[in-house]
């Protein structure tokens, strides 16, 4: 990759990391309290079902952990010489790219079936606000949590869109523009090397003219003789 779109496509990788790493801990955060409190809490019922789909945070922790692994190789790919770094931030960059729009679809899915089958997100938003259900006051932690983990799957989206836009320009324009340099430069060293051979020949032919010239001097010599 030029040096240029380095540092752009650094930036761009580390702010994923970061987005996918607070995906990662809200999600996972929100699920383990479930987990935890689904069985064992004082208001399992009606407020703490069991019955609600958890697949959506299942899915959020998935895959912000693949974004993440593929944003650690592409950013490994801009500094490892010894690696096809345009090859590989393609291809890094195109799969991230579809998982995170996986993740999103995925989960707009699931919560859009709301209420007749709920996600942690979509129930603990509903009861957060209810009055007189004594409703666990970490009801709106876990609301907020749930909701930042799955609308932050958009700017994640989003910089992914641009790593694999910055990869398809540095694959195919950039890597265009190298091969016409290379050609012009071997272009430029061969009319070198015709030019030399020129200014030799022109240097020779002299030489060879006064050469001759003797040659035909002295042979016009012995026959007078």
């Amino acid at each position: 990759m030029a040096a240029r779109l380095r540092i752009p496509t650094l930036a761009l990788a580390a702010l994923s990391i970061g987005l996918n790493v607070a995906i990662l801990g809200c999600a996972g955060r929100t699920l383990n309290v479930f987990m935890q409190e689904r069985y064992t809490s004082t208001w399992f019922m009606p407020v703490w079902s069991s019955h609600f789909d958890t697949r959506e945070l299942w899915a959020l922790i998935g895959t912000s952990a693949a974004v993440l692994v593929l944003n650690l190789i592409l950013t490994a790919g801009l500094f490892a010489g010894s690696l096809p770094a345009n090859l590989l931030i393609l291809t890094s960059s195109s799969l991230s790219s579809a998982v995170s729009l996986i993740a999103i679809i995925f989960s707009s899915v699931l919560n859009n079936q709301a209420p007749n089958s709920d996600t942690l997100q979509t129930w603990t938003c509903r009861w957060r606000d209810v009055a007189d259900e004594g409703v666990p006051r970490n009801y709106d932690t876990l609301c907020h949590e749930t909701r930042f983990a799955y609308y932050t799957t958009i700017p994640s989206l989003i910089l992914q869109l641009l790593l694999l836009g910055l990869a398809l320009y540095t694959f195919f324009v950039a890597g265009r523009k190298a091969r016409g340099l290379r050609l012009e430069g071997e272009k430029d060293h061969e009319l070198g090397d015709v030019r030399q051979l020129s200014v030799e020949t022109k240097m020779e032919s002299p030489k060879s003219g006064t050469d001759s010239l003797g040659i035909v001097a002295g042979g016009g010599r012995g026959k007078f003789s």
